[in-house]
C-alpha cells in the first residue's frame, strides 16, 4: 500500500487492507462492479479505475479524545458505508485518525494530515462521522470546511448528522445547529460529572491524583470505580507525613528553598505522581508548603480548566470560595495551624515581585553563546546540561540544575567569552603550520579541479559537435520523406535541437567553473584571511562589533569551539572561590569559506583549556611550569629563573607548588621527581 504522506496520523497497513475490504463488501452490496479492480494495485491505477466507473474519490477523518475509547474503527466504518452507497471511492491511504487527541488544539497529526490531502487536490470529498470530530469548538469546524473544502470546490459531508455541503442552502444552518446542540450537551455533561465528583469528594473517597504526603487506602466493601478498579480513600503516608514536618520546620527557621530541595533529593523523598521528571522540582516543593491540604483541610473546584482557542492550550482557573467544596477531616492532618501559618508568613516575604521590562541593549557576543557551555559534572555522553543565563542583568551563567548540581558556580558571561576568543585568536596566530598547509592545499586543489573541469568541458563540446552532425543529418532527410513523416521528423529535429541548447548551457556553466578555480588564492591572501578571523574575535571578545559582525563571530566561534564547550568547576580546599576552566576541541573545518579547508586532511588541536575566570598566580604560571620542567627538562630553580625573566615574581617553592597543581587540575599524581630534577648542585 503506497501512503501520500508520513506515517503519522495514518493507518497501518493492516487496518488500510481491513478499511479496503469494508469498502469493496458495501461496495458490492450496492451494486458497484468490482470486476476488474486490484485492491494492491498502485494508487494511479486504482483512480484510474474509479474515474471509468464516474466514482468520485474522497477521503475520512475520525477522532476520539480518551485513552479509554477505541471508536476510530467503528467511525470510519460508517463513513465507508456511505461512500459505497453515494458513489465515493475512498482510498484507505487517505484515512486520517487521531487517537487520545482533544478536539479543543489545533496541533494533531492526523488533522494535519486531512489539510495537507485536502489542499494536493487528490480527492473531491470529505467524509466524518460527526462534525464534532474534527473540533470541539463549532466555529473552528465551519471554518475549515468552508475554507478547506467547500471554497476549494470540494463536497464535505457529515456522515451521521446528514449534513451535506452539496445544499448549499441548508447545510450552513444545519452545522450551526447541530455545534450549538452539541456544546449545550457537553456543558451539561460537564456540569453532571463535576456534581457526581463532588458526591464522592464529600464521601471521602479519592477523586484525583493524591499530592505529596498522601497514598490511597482501598475500600474493600464500597463499589468499584468505573474503569473497575477498587474504589480508595485518601489517608496521610507516615513517611512522607515526617519529611514534610522535618523541613517545614527547617524552612520556618529559615533554611532556604533551594537547600531544602536538595536535602528532600538527597534523602529520595517522594514527588507528585504526575510529575514527568520523576522528581521533585522546585515549584512543586514550594507549592508543597503551600497546600492548605496538609492542615486537614480539602478542597475540590478550587481551580477549572479553561481552554484557550489563541493560545492552543488548557489554562487553570482559581475559582472563587462560592464554587469550592470544603471539608475538614483530622485524620488527614500533618501540620498544625499554627506552624503552617508561620510558614506561610515566612514564604510570603520570600516572595519577589514581577520583573521589569527588559532594557533594549545591542547584542553582544557573550549574549549569543551561553547555549555552547555545558555543565562537566551533570552530563553524560549522551546528555549533555547546559549553562543558563542567571544574576543582575543576566551578566553570569550557571549549570540548569543550579543549588542542585554538586559543583554549582556562576561565571561571568563576559569574561569566560572573552577569554575563549583570546585563545582561539591566538590558536590562529600561532599555528603558522595551518597557513603553509592551506596555502599548498589550495595550489593544489586548484590544479586538480582546473584539469579535471577542463576535460569535462572538451568531453562536453565534443558532444555539441556531435548533436549539430545528427541535426544537419536530419534536415537533409526532410526533402527525401513523406507528408504523413514530415511533421515526426520536425517534431524530432527540435528535440535534438532543445538538447543541444541544454548541453552548450552546460559548457558555459563549466566554462565559468574553470575561471573561478583557475585564479588561485595567493599565500598573503590567505593569510590575510586568517589575520582578519584572528581580529573579529578579539573584537568580538571585547564587544566592540556592531550586531552584523556580532553573528558572523558568533558563526566562527561556533565552529571552532564545536559549539560545546565543556565547564569544569573546582573546588579547593581552604578557598571559598572556585576555579573554572573551559575544555573544548579546536576545530578548523568548514570555519573559513574562503578557503579549500572542507573536507581536508587538516591538523586538529587536542583539547584546549581556557580559564573562564582569572585563576591563582600560581595555578595561572602551573602549565608553564610544566613544560619548563616535564618537557624542557628544567629542574625547579632552573625554572624559576626563567620565569623570572619572563616576569613572573616566583620561587623554586612556588615552582614545586605550581608543578603539583598541573598534575592535580589533570586529575593525575604527580611523579615522583628526585632533588633538584637529579641535577648535581653547582659547586661554588
Amino acid at each position: 500500500m503506497t501512503h501520500i504522506y508520513s506515517q503519522e496520523g495514518a493507518l497501518s497497513e493492516a487496518q488500510c487492507d481491513k478499511m479496503h475490504a469494508i469498502w469493496l463488501q458495501a461496495a458490492q452490496a450496492n451494486g458497484i462492479d468490482l470486476s476488474g479492480f486490484n485492491p494492491r494495485a498502485p494508487r494511479t491505477s486504482r483512480l484510474a479505475w474509479a474515474a471509468r466507473l464516474a466514482l468520485t474519490v474522497g477521503m475520512i477523518y475520525a477522532r476520539f479524545s480518551t485513552k479509554m475509547q477505541h471508536s476510530t474503527e467503528d467511525q470510519i466504518r460508517e463513513c465507508l458505508i456511505w461512500a459505497a452507497r453515494n458513489g465515493v471511492y475512498v482510498l484507505p491511504e487517505s484515512i486520517c485518525v487521531d487517537e487520545a487527541e482533544k478536539g479543543k488544539r489545533d496541533r494533531r497529526k492526523g488533522l494535519k494530515r486531512a489539510k495537507q490531502i485536502l489542499e494536493s487536490g487528490l480527492v473531491s470529498t470529505f467524509l466524518v462521522y460527526k462534525a464534532s470530530r474534527l473540533f470541539r469548538h463549532p466555529y473552528k469546524g465551519f471554518e475549515l470546511i468552508q475554507e478547506e473544502v467547500v471554497e476549494a470546490g470540494m463536497r464535505a459531508v457529515s456522515v451521521s448528522q446528514g449534513i451535506d455541503t452539496a445544499d448549499k442552502k441548508a447545510w450552513k444552518m444545519q452545522l450551526q445547529i447541530h455545534g450549538i446542540m452539541d456544546e449545550m450537551l457537553l456543558e451539561a455533561i460537564a456540569d453532571h460529572v463535576r456534581a457526581g465528583l463532588t458526591g464522592l469528594f464529600l464521601a471521602g473517597w479519592t477523586t484525583g491524583a493524591l499530592g505529596v504526603g498522601y497514598r490511597p487506602r482501598i475500600l474493600p466493601d464500597a463499589p468499584l470505580t468505573n474503569r473497575g478498579l477498587p474504589r480508595t480513600a485518601p489517608e496521610v503516608d507516615p513517611e512522607a507525613a515526617e519529611l514534610i514536618r522535618e523541613h517545614a520546620l527547617l524552612l520556618l527557621d529559615g533554611m532556604p528553598l533551594n537547600e531544602g530541595l536538595r536535602r528532600w533529593r538527597a534523602v529520595g523523598g517522594p514527588c507528585d505522581p504526575r510529575a514527568s521528571t520523576g522528581q521533585m522540582n522546585y515549584v512543586p516543593y514550594r507549592t508543597l508548603f503551600s497546600n492548605i491540604r496538609l492542615t486537614g483541610w480539602w478542597e475540590f473546584g478550587r481551580r477549572k480548566n479553561d481552554f484557550s482557542s489563541k493560545l492552543d492550550y488548557t489554562r487553570q482557573i482559581v475559582q472563587p470560595d462560592s464554587e469550592v467544596t470544603r471539608y475538614q477531616c483530622e485524620e488527614l492532618r500533618i501540620l498544625d495551624d499554627d506552624l503552617f501559618v508561620a510558614l506561610q508568613r515566612k514564604l510570603l516575604q520570600r516572595k519577589h515581585g514581577p520583573r521589569g521590562p527588559r532594557k533594549d541593549k545591542s547584542k553582544k557576543l557573550w549574549d549569543l553563546t551561553t547555549g555552547m557551555f555545558f555543565c562537566a559534572a551533570c552530563s553524560e555522553p549522551d546528555d549533555h546540561v547546559r549553562f543558563y543565563q542567571v544574576g543582575a542583568g543576566g551578566g553570569g551563567m550557571q549549570c540548569k540544575h543550579g543549588d542542585q548540581c554538586p559543583c554549582k558556580s556562576a561565571v561571568r558571561r563576559e569574561e569566560a567569552v572573552r577569554a575563549v576568543c583570546k585563545e582561539l585568536a591566538a590558536a590562529i596566530r600561532r599555528d603558522t603550520d595551518l597557513i603553509e598547509r592551506v596555502i599548498c592545499q589550495a595550489t593544489k586543489i586548484d590544479e586538480e579541479v582546473a584539469e579535471r573541469l577542463d576535460q569535462e568541458v572538451q568531453r562536453r563540446q565534443r558532444q555539441v559537435q556531435s548533436i549539430t552532425k545528427k541535426i544537419d543529418g536530419l534536415y537533409d532527410l526532410l526533402g527525401e520523406v513523406d507528408k504523413n513523416e514530415h511533421k515526426e521528423l520536425k517534431a524530432k529535429i527540435k528535440a535534438v535541437q532543445f538538447e543541444r541548447a541544454q548541453t552548450q548551457d552546460e559548457v558555459l556553466q563549466l566554462q565559468k567553473q574553470l575561471e573561478k578555480a583557475s585564479s588561485t588564492l595567493t599565500p598573503q591572501g590567505i593569510r590575510d584571511v586568517l589575520s582578519n578571523t584572528e581580529e573579529l574575535l578579539i573584537s568580538a571578545g571585547s564587544g566592540q562589533l556592531s550586531e552584523d559582525g556580532v553573528y558572523k563571530a558568533l558563526s566562527i566561534f561556533e565552529k571552532l569551539t564545536g559549539g560545546q564547550i565543556m565547564v569544569h568547576v573546582e573546588r579547593r580546599a581552604g578557598r571559598k572561590r572556585t576555579s573554572v576552566r573551559g575544555v573544548f576541541r579546536l576545530q578548523f573545518v568548514d570555519v573559513f569559506p574562503e578557503l579549500p579547508l572542507a573536507g581536508q586532511d587538516l591538523p586538529l588541536s587536542d583539547e584546549v583549556t581556557v580559564w573562564l575566570r582569572k585563576p591563582p598566580r600560581l595555578d595561572l604560571i602551573a602549565e608553564r611550569v610544566h613544560q619548563l620542567i616535564d618537557v624542557e627538562g628544567m629542574s625547579h630553580r632552573e625554572t624559576a629563573k626563567q620565569l623570572q625573566r619572563e616576569g613572573q615574581n616566583v620561587n623554586a617553592g612556588n615552582v614545586w607548588y605550581s608543578y603539583h597543581r598541573w598534575y592535580e587540575m589533570q586529575g593525575l599524581e604527580p611523579p615522583k621527581v628526585p632533588y633538584n630534577n637529579g641535577k648535581k648542585r653547582r659547586s661554588r
